[in-house]
Order: C-alpha cells, then structure tokens, then sequence
C-alpha cells in the first residue's frame, strides 16, 4: 500500500471517529436538556403529583434558541382540538415566529432518529380553519404539536420514555428553530399509571359459545344465518358485525380449529362457535352488549345449540345477568375517566 493510501486511510478513520464524537455530545447534550426539563430522576418527584413546573431559567445575552417551558398548550387555551387529548397523552407544542413548511418539519422529524415504544402523532395547527390536522408536506405552519400516548394493551409509558420522547421533541424544535412548550410530566407518568390500572379493569372480551345439540352444524347454514343478521365474513376467518361507521360490534368464529373461508363453508360442518364482544372498543355501552346477548340467543335457537362458558358450563338467564351487572361497572369506570367504550380515546387506549 503506497504512502498516499496510507495518507488518505488515516484521514479517513480520523473522520470517522470524530463524527461518532460528536454524534455522542449531541446524544448528552439532549439528553441533559430533556432532564432538565423533567428535573429529578429519582420516583418520588415525578410521582407526587404536583402541578404547574415552572420554566427553566434562561442565560441572559443573546440566545439561538428557547429552552421547552412548562405552560398551557393551543387545546389547552380553548382551540380546536384535534387527535391529541392530554387525557391519554404527553404532549409537547412547537410554536416558530414565522410558518415553516411541512417538508422541512418533516424532515426534522425523521431526522429526530426515536423509535418509541408507544404511538407519537404530529398534528398542525391550520389558522384558516382554525383546526388540527395532519401534517401536510405542502403546508405552511407556526404551531404544531406531537403527543406520546401514554398507556396501551402493553403497558404504561415509562419515566425513560417519557424523557426520550422530550429530548426527540426539543431535537425537531432546534432544528426548524421553534419554541419547545411540554407538558408536566410529573402528572404525565402518573397519568399513565392511571390508565394502565383502567386497562387492566375494563380490557374484557366476552365470549359465548354455541353448542349443537345435534348434529355438527352445517357453514352454508351459518353462513345464511349470520349474513341475514348483518354479518360479513372478512379475510381473517370471521363473520364480523359492524356499525355504520366500519366499527365491530361483535364477531362470529367457529370453535374448531378450521377457519371460515367464502370456499370452505360449502364443505365446512362444525359443533361449535363463538361469539366475541370486545367490551372497552364497542360504542353504545351496556346497549351494546344487550344486543349481543340477544343475537346470541337467536342464534342459538335457530341451530338448536346451547350457550355455555368456556368451561362449557351452561349460561343461562341469571349468569348471562351477573356477567351484565360486572360490565356495567365497568362502563361507569370508563365514563368516569372520561374514555367512554368505543370512543376515539378508548380505541386509541385499547389497541
């Protein structure tokens, strides 16, 4: 190797090692920033429950950019809101002097390199109609906003996540030179605790089960009967039931290993199905499940089956009415979150 590749080697690997070292400092230094902003780590100051932090002191003299303050966001000043709810997420608002195009916050944004573990949304506030909306590559904005939601089927957001998802907020804002605004996120964790405890109360799904007492049952048989009851067979093997606005109010499997299929229900013949009520994702509360119940029963005469438990125990008047009055406690429990059952909120929770 001649001594002008050795040359151009050594440059090379000394480039190298200084862009990971800088790429290491600026890793720190936001991380240090989003500290800040979150102030102790230690549990017991993010978890009691204390309002109204205050913003970080500001060094006097010139600065380039605003460090993220701890005050009330556009939604929460009385505009239009839009997907983001404070009720299940941690939210942080990005105000610019003057209105950066989509593109270029787009591309901070992918530029930001986070992966969280829980669902982030961007939205943008549109001062013509005086809206939220999704960020639009040829739009025009001063004020946007990204929320980290706070809880879903798998868990709670954590401390560490909530931290990261604060440094990747002031990562977009430095870069399309906005003004950060974060949420407190003491009352943020806490929240997200809170929700988590809901999920783990009201995240039932019911199911019944039909038993033939005769023969096995024919498909073409269920097929008639549940497309005569509103039911579509879907491309994952079952009848599902929906409402105007595409949402399922409950669906139809059968309780053999062998999936509906438009072909296989000619030759299909079974002893048993089951009917899914999924409660904390069905609108219209115990109305809802009242109807369910009732299809159930129709269906169950129609085929000359039994409804049963998954112990195969009967289910009759009195236990389908216990299972009634558990489930309207647990309606009351999510009425009083604020996150009624089929609600944008509670689809977004229980996904």
């Amino acid at each position: 190797m001649s001594e002008l590749q050795l040359g151009l080697l050594g440059i090379g690997v000394l480039v190298v090692v200084a862009v990971l070292i800088y790429n290491k400092l600026q890793e720190a230094r936001l991380k240090r920033r989003a500290e800040e902003v979150f102030g102790s780590r230690h549990d017991d100051v993010l978890m009691d429950g204390r309002r109204g932090g205050t913003a970080p002191g500001r060094p006097a003299g010139p600065i380039e950019r605003i460090e993220p303050t701890l005050s009330a966001s556009p939604a929460e000043r009385g505009e239009a809101s839009g997907m983001l709810d404070p009720r299940i997420d941690f939210i942080a608002t990005l105000e610019t002097d003057e209105a950066v195009g989509g593109e270029a916050i787009s591309t901070a944004i992918v530029d930001s390199l986070v992966n969280p573990a829980k669902a982030v949304r961007w939205e943008c506030y549109n001062r013509q109609m005086a809206s939220w909306e999704p960020l639009a590559a040829g739009g025009e904005y001063d004020t946007l906003r990204v929320g980290l939601q706070l809880a879903d089927r798998k868990g709670a957001a954590s401390q560490q996540e909530l931290t990261d998802f604060a440094a990747m907020a002031q990562t977009v804002a430095e870069a399309i030179g906005a003004r950060s605004t974060l949420a407190e996120p003491g009352a943020a964790l806490q929240r997200a605790q809170q929700l988590d405890a809901l999920c783990a109360d009201v995240d039932v799904q019911i199911g019944l089960n039909l038993i033939s007492r005769g023969g096995p049952v024919p498909g073409t048989r269920i097929r008639a009967l549940a497309e005569a009851h509103g039911l579509v067979l879907e491309s994952d093997g079952r009848f599902h039931r929906r409402d105007d606005s595409g949402l399922e109010l409950y669906s139809l499997c059968n309780m053999e290993a062998a999936a509906f299929s438009a072909e296989g229900m000619k030759e299909l013949a079974t002893k048993g199905l089951t009917l899914l009520f999924d409660v904390a994702r069905v609108p219209g509360g115990i109305d809802a499940f009242d109807r369910f119940v009732e299809f159930t029963r129709v269906l169950a005469e129609a085929l000359s089956a039994g409804i049963v438990d998954d112990n195969g125990q009967p289910l009759d008047d009195a236990a389908l009415g216990k299972i009634r009055a558990q489930l309207q406690g647990l309606y009351a429990s999510m009425e009083n979150q604020g996150i009624p059952a089929g609600s944008p909120l509670a689809l977004r929770l229980f996904s």
